[in-house]
């Protein structure tokens, strides 16, 4: 049978009194720090997530400027093409009549001389405004990942998103 004494009264009394303590001094502290970093957590996720969206916004604005960038390109051969043609029929009207007197063999040549030359002009524009794409793109690219990281990149690591980068691209572009 189970007897109370004193002995029982004062080991309940030393147990509330060591759970008073463990509980003011060990469990709060405890919580305080917990709490804390789940806000630390939470703060962290909420930066993540702001710079994510940020990134994703600068993306897509990398996007749409490089094809504005194709789009314009394509504008601009069309529009040399046009003078192209222009300035052709303007010197077939110019060497027409000295066409009948000498003949017409040297006349065409010369005319498709012009067109080559211009279409390589476009080309070469078109080069020149894909390397300003690339090169923005990276810079963006680069700027993105060094908000992320908050340190700079070393030579390697830039060189491997790099890569990256012009993979999805090319893989964005169908290439």
């Amino acid at each position: 049978m189970l007897k109370l004494d004193l002995n029982l009264l004062w080991t309940v009394v030393d147990v509330l009194i060591l759970y008073v303590l463990l509980r003011k001094f060990l469990f709060k502290p405890i919580q305080n720090v917990l709490d804390q970093r789940q806000k630390t957590i939470e703060a962290d996720i909420a930066a993540a997530q702001t710079s994510k969206t940020e990134a994703a916004a600068a993306l897509t604005t990398a996007q749409d400027k490089l094809r504005n960038v194709d789009n314009e390109a394509a504008a601009r051969r069309e529009a040399y093409e046009k003078q192209a043609e222009v300035e052709k029929q303007q010197l077939l009207a110019e060497y027409k009549p000295v066409a009948g007197k000498r003949g017409s063999i040297g006349i065409p040549l010369c005319l498709n001389m012009y067109v080559a030359a211009g279409k390589a002009a476009v080309e070469i524009e078109r080069q020149n405004k894909l390397r300003e794409a690339d090169a923005q793109a990276t810079a963006l690219a680069r700027s993105m990942c060094e908000k992320l990281l908050k340190h700079n990149l070393t030579a390697q690591d830039d060189d491997q998103l790099l890569d990256d980068l012009l993979q999805k691209a090319g893989a964005g572009n169908g290439n």
